[in-house]
């Protein structure tokens, strides 16, 4: 409580000289300015004047604390959540404690860290069902379609206000992969309309990517953690980044179960979708080295 209150002291010291001084100064102002359609209907225009005033507060005076905060879009989102909940001055001591911890790899100078973090959904989803973690790795439709999930807990893409508060309560008191593991879930939830699509990029981006509204959230909270409990942080932030070799590490036996009869499981890998493109791609690679190598001896 002590570090939370000198939290609250040290963001009420930014100054509004310091506010318009923050190095993305400019790119706040419009993310704030564009931010109407999470504001009420019928919100007088005084109003939405003095929330968007609020918003822009709590964005900078949470990330000018420390030159190592960088502003990303999508923070404002979160931001608007909390300053609905709890009021510009309790939002931006939350804010800046969430800077530390949840949305620490969101605010670096890129976003490489998201990246690979969203690139853990399908490594997961290959736990429950490596039928579809193969279709959406054959169709080379990436996990693109779930940054504005994740850098905005959900806010940017449900409607719903008491939704998105749902959902914030469950990442806040989670640890800060959460909402990588609830796109697991909702991912595993639509396998049926996904798999309905051909299987390529766009067809498959898109109906990952069309969130729709009334999904049982409750249902996929509780899956999702249930998918934590039994792949933990620790486990899944070991797996390795690159697409092609997410299926040989989490195969459908198990991560855990991979040291064991591996030439016959790497044998049983080979015959489905993502096995057979993996080895006709070293194939055709391997038969272009031995033509250039063969040709080479010609020429000298």
């Amino acid at each position: 409580k002590q570090w939370y209150q000198r939290r609250v002291a040290i963001t009420a010291g930014v100054t509004e000289c310091d506010i318009t001084e923050f190095r993305d100064y400019t790119q706040v102002c419009l993310d704030v300015h564009r931010c109407n359609s999470r504001i009420k209907t019928g919100t007088l225009s005084q109003q939405i004047l003095a929330i968007k005033n609020r918003l822009r507060n709590v964005i900078i005076k949470s990330l000018a604390e420390a030159p190592n905060r960088h502003y990303y879009q999508g923070y404002h989102d979160v931001s608007l959540t909390m300053l609905y909940v709890l009021g510009e001055r309790r939002a931006a001591a939350l804010m800046s404690c969430l800077c530390g911890a949840h949305l620490a790899s969101h605010i670096r100078e890129n976003l490489d860290e998201t990246s690979q973090q969203m690139k853990l959904i399908v490594p997961l989803v290959s736990q429950k069902s490596v039928e579809l973690a193969d279709f959406i790795l054959q169709s080379e439709a990436g996990t693109m379609f779930s940054l504005s999930w994740i850098i905005t807990w959900f806010a940017y893409v449900v409607n719903s206000e008491d939704t998105i508060y749902r959902l914030y309560d469950v990442f806040i008191t989670s640890p800060p992969l959460m909402p990588v593991y609830l796109s697991a879930a909702i991912v595993l939830y639509r396998k049926h309309r996904i798999m309905e699509v051909e299987c390529e990029l766009s067809s498959v981006h898109q109906v990952l990517h069309n969130l729709p509204q009334h999904l049982p959230f409750d249902l996929l909270i509780k899956n999702a953690v249930e998918l934590l409990n039994e792949f933990p942080p620790e486990i899944i932030k070991t797996l390795p980044i690159k697409q092609h070799q997410i299926m040989l590490q989490v195969p459908r036996f198990g991560y855990l179960d991979w040291s064991r009869n591996w030439g016959g499981k790497l044998l049983e890998y080979a015959n489905t979708p993502a096995g057979i493109a993996i080895s006709s791609s070293f194939l055709v690679g391997f038969a272009a080295f031995a033509l250039s190598v063969y040709s080479g001896r010609f020429q000298m």
